[in-house]
């Protein structure tokens, strides 16, 4: 989508609903969308794209499901007459993770702002990463990013850890 992304840093934005098909099965389909509040942690420049974010809290890894190889909460479902859809926010890439880490930790006026907006941020703690690994039956399996650490691990049934939805940007376009 074509917009002009003129956002600051420390602004909350207000994004519209878009989508991307991810699977459809049978009746149901599965969505990844973004829409809604995210705070510009970095703005666009000629040379870098800006970075919003999302803090969605912490998330349980029995509400999490793999579709098509990647991790997919159900966020959001509109039930039609006979099908449904499920909408997930996007989850982040671990070097997606890791840059926008990088700068809202020890920032305190992103902190605030996150706090502020109640989007509960720990910068230091685990958080949910798109990367999945496989196990010794072929199975996808969740990962998460030990941020304190920079490592990533594969989770277990009962692991919760946070979750960003993270969305680039340039002055005319979002990357997500």
């Amino acid at each position: 989508m074509k917009t002009n992304n003129n956002w600051t840093f420390g602004e909350l934005v207000s994004l519209p609903k878009e989508v991307k098909d991810v699977k459809k099965n049978g009746d149901n389909s599965f969505t990844e969308f973004i829409t809604s509040r995210y705070i510009c942690i970095r703005e666009a420049t000629n040379t870098q794209r800006g970075i919003l974010v999302k803090a969605l809290g912490k998330l349980p890894a029995e509400n999490i499901s793999i579709i098509n190889g990647a991790p997919f909460c159900k966020d959001e479902l509109d039930e039609m007459f006979y099908a449904k859809r499920y909408y997930s926010f996007p989850f982040p890439t671990a070097e997606e993770l890791k840059e926008a880490l990088n700068i809202i930790r020890g920032n305190q006026t992103l902190l605030n702002q996150f706090a502020d907006n109640k989007m509960h941020i720990n910068p230091d703690a685990t958080f949910w990463v798109k990367e999945t690994a496989v196990n010794k039956w072929l199975r996808k399996k969740l990962q998460y990013m030990d941020a304190q650490e920079d490592n990533i691990s594969q989770a277990h049934n009962r692991d919760v850890h946070y979750r960003l939805s993270i969305v680039q940007f340039s002055n005319d376009e979002l990357f997500w």
